[in-house]
Order: structure tokens, then sequence, then C-alpha cells
């Protein structure tokens, strides 16, 4: 695990993106130690990444907007550092959607549709494995959408 220190800069925006998102100081401590792994800005056992996923919720949480920053701007740059778990959580949220559950989602990838048996499960899926999976889900979840439309009982998620 790499450990950085948070520059001044850094803490200042962390709590700037907190008043914009409306969270109180204990609220987004609470924040920091779930999502990020560290409590203050100030901690030393802060990692980049951790860091990173904070800013991406405060900046869900703020309406997809930071001042200051391009919409999206915190949530594209914790997808480029970790782009295999963006592509986890997406396969999940996809599946969640289709009614998958994650045993579901493990024999998908492990189908011959999606890695043909190379990629035994979510967690330790090659980025290869899990950009093939989204899609697939993707795919799944459009054929889904089109039958509910021609039934005519199709209802906006």
């Amino acid at each position: 695990m790499e450990l950085f220190v948070l520059t001044n800069g850094q803490k200042k925006a962390l709590h700037s993106a907190a008043r914009q998102a409306g969270l109180s100081d204990e609220m987004r401590r609470s924040v920091q130690r779930r999502l990020g792994g560290f409590y203050s800005a100030a901690d030393r056992t802060a990692t980049r990444w951790g860091f990173l996923a904070v800013m991406a919720f405060l900046e869900r949480q703020a309406g997809g907007r930071l001042r200051g920053n391009t919409a999206g701007y915190w949530q594209e740059a914790c997808e480029k550092e970790r782009p295999e778990d963006a592509l986890r959580f997406k396969a999940r949220a996809l599946g969640a959607e289709l009614g998958m559950d994650g045993g579901d989602l493990d024999r998908f990838l492990a189908s011959d549709r999606v890695s043909g048996g190379r990629a035994r499960d979510l967690a330790s899926a090659p980025r290869w494995a899990l950009r093939k999976l989204v899609e697939a889900l993707k795919a799944m979840r459009e054929r889904q959408r089109g039958r509910r439309w021609r039934r005519g009982a199709w209802t906006p998620s």
C-alpha cells in the first residue's frame, strides 16, 4: 500500500468538497474512514486511492460537480487510478439490475461466452475479462429493456 501525505491544497479541497456536498465534519470523517481508509486529512495512513475515492463520493453527493473542477473530474480520476475496481463496480451494479448476485456474476464471468474459464471470479478477474463482462451485461440489460417495451410493461429505471 502506497502511503502519502495529503498536501495543504488536497486538505483544503477535501474540506471544501464536504461543505459543497452538505456534510458535517463528523459525516466527512465517517466517509473518509469507510471509503478512504483514513480518519482525518492529516492522517499519515492516507493513500492516493483513498483520497480519490472520497473526492469522487463527495462529487457525486454535490450533484456531480465540485467548484473549480469540470463535471465528473474526480470520478474520472478515481476510475483512471484503478480501472479494474471501476469495472467491478459497474459489473455488480449491472448484475443487480438484472437480478444477479455475486455467485451468478462469477459463473457468468467463467462461462464460455465471457472468459472461457480463464477468469474464475470477479475479485481476481483481469481487466480484459471485466470489460467483456460489463459489455455482455449491458447487452443483456438492453435486450431485457427492449422486451419489456414490446410487451407494453416497460417502466423507466
